[in-house]
């Protein structure tokens, strides 16, 4: 991959967090956060990347960007959705895809929190090399 392509990841990756960030004013991970990392409140963001496949364009590549939004007592969790989905299509050549919206309880209590994830995709360019 060159030099441009790197750096075109990079700077959708910044903004997406720094975009999520600004806007909710809320933790956001990348790949994984440790148990000691996480708030108490059960507010964030975890950012994963899946997996890359061959795109309709020669040369390009799809990869699924999964935004997990953790959620807790938050009365409003569509509309936030729609919030998010809008800060992540901001970012160029990101697209949204669709959601997958869970209640999780705590361990053996009665509480429950929201897990929203987020499912955009973006296309990448790489070379090849023969």
């Amino acid at each position: 991959m060159n030099e441009k392509a790197k750096a075109y990841m990079a700077e959708q990756q910044e903004r997406l967090v720094n975009d999520l960030n600004t806007t909710f004013t809320l933790p956001v991970f990348v790949d994984e956060a440790a148990e000691d990392e996480l708030p108490a409140d059960n507010n964030y963001f975890l950012i994963v990347y899946g997996d890359m496949t061959t795109a309709s364009k020669e040369g390009n590549l799809s990869q699924e960007v999964y935004v997990v939004y953790i959620s807790e007592g938050n009365p409003d969790i569509e509309a936030t959705t729609l919030d998010i989905i809008s800060v992540g299509t901001r970012v160029r050549g990101i697209s949204f895809s669709r959601t997958i919206k869970e209640r999780v309880q705590k361990g053996e209590t009665t509480d429950f929190f929201d897990r929203v994830t987020l499912i955009f995709r973006r296309i990448l360019k790489h070379e090849y090399s023969l």
